[in-house]
């Protein structure tokens, strides 16, 4: 059983920036740039499917950014009218107006948070790896978000070479423009890990800085009460103990604190790692074909045998090093 309390949701494809190891750059034969308007929610999370199983939604994409989508805050709007579920955004942040930050703002309340990727200190820092980015009104936009609502506000950055010798100036500046918590990201996408990118690679920071798991790692410093580490939920809580290991693989779709992936394209997906358009996921990018929710509803795909049947085999490469049992423990279970 699909764990259906958190969806993780691509509401656009589209994107500003031109960040070089996106998958919009990187594999771009394939790329759609499209986006799911409020019909699509109204039709597919009814206040009914909500009221019986949503409790959080985080907008986010492995393509595209959500501040970008037409219907954000509709959307957003019309799921809070059915009941308080949390929004997570997690956003570039640049080039959006103040009024529509000041809108956003109205939307969300004090269970919700808004993350921003900046990994810059300055225009030209940020503009290393964030290609595109407009420093400028990303900061307004955390100041105009911050005077206009509860919500947390997370400033969450990648350690790279360019600006690992900065962090301590960039988290003090966050602290002093009202963001809640600064989240530091090691990651793994750098030529130590991938040959594929250079044994030279100049994106590569310190060792220290770089993920010794399969998986990003990160480092939170709270800044207010409110961005100390998140509650986990009691249902995310429940389905880990009772989730049980399948041929050395604990699946978090069937846990749900990396929620179940709907594209901007409608497809739905049991994580975002199997939904990125790298080769060795291209089985999956046509197994989602059939679980397009354009054709049909959210209830009907989730009752549909595969997930009972072919799915329980969990053969395919990101199962078999994302989940396997050896790495869930409860933080990892637990964690976005």
């Amino acid at each position: 059983m699909l764990a259906t309390w958190h969806f993780h949701i691509e509401i656009s494809s589209k994107c500003t920036l031109r960040c070089p190891r996106c998958a919009r750059q990187e594999v771009p034969d394939g790329l759609v740039n499209t986006e799911l308007d409020l019909k699509f929610f109204k039709r597919n999370f009814t206040p009914e499917f909500v009221q019986a199983n949503v409790e959080k939604i985080t907008f986010c994409g492995d393509d595209g950014d959500p501040i970008y989508a037409h219907d954000l805050i509709p959307v957003i709007e019309y799921i809070k009218s059915v009941k308080p579920v949390e929004i997570v955004i997690i956003t570039n942040g640049s080039h959006k107006k103040i009024l529509w930050w000041a809108e956003l703002g109205h939307a969300l309340d004090s269970n919700d948070s808004v993350h921003f990727s900046v990994d810059g200190y300055d225009n030209d820092s940020n503009n290393v790896y964030r290609v595109n980015s407009d420093y400028l009104s990303i900061v307004s936009g955390i100041k105009t978000l911050r005077a206009s609502s509860s919500c947390k506000i997370v400033w969450a950055a990648i350690a790279f070479k360019f600006n690992e010798e900065q962090l301590d100036s960039m988290k003090e500046f966050a602290h002093t423009i009202g963001v809640d918590r600064f989240q530091l990201t090691k990651s793994t996408k750098f030529g130590s890990v991938y040959p594929s990118y250079g044994i030279d690679d100049a994106l590569q920071p310190s060792v220290k800085y770089i993920s010794s798991t399969q998986r990003f790692e990160r480092e939170a410093t709270a800044f207010t009460p409110h961005g100390e580490e998140d509650p986990v939920s009691k249902t995310n809580i429940q389905l880990f103990k009772q989730t049980q290991s399948h041929n050395g693989i604990t699946p978090l779709c069937k846990i749900g604190n990396k929620g179940l992936y709907i594209d901007a394209r409608g497809r739905l997906f049991p994580c975002c790692w199997v939904a990125n358009r790298y080769t060795h996921n291209s089985d999956w990018q046509q197994l989602a074909n059939n679980f397009n929710l354009h054709n049909k509803t959210l209830t009907d795909v989730l009752a549909d045998t595969f997930w009972s049947t072919e799915f329980q085999t969990f053969k395919w490469q990101e199962c078999q090093t994302k989940c396997k049992t050896s790495v869930v423990d409860e933080k990892y279970a637990t964690s976005w």
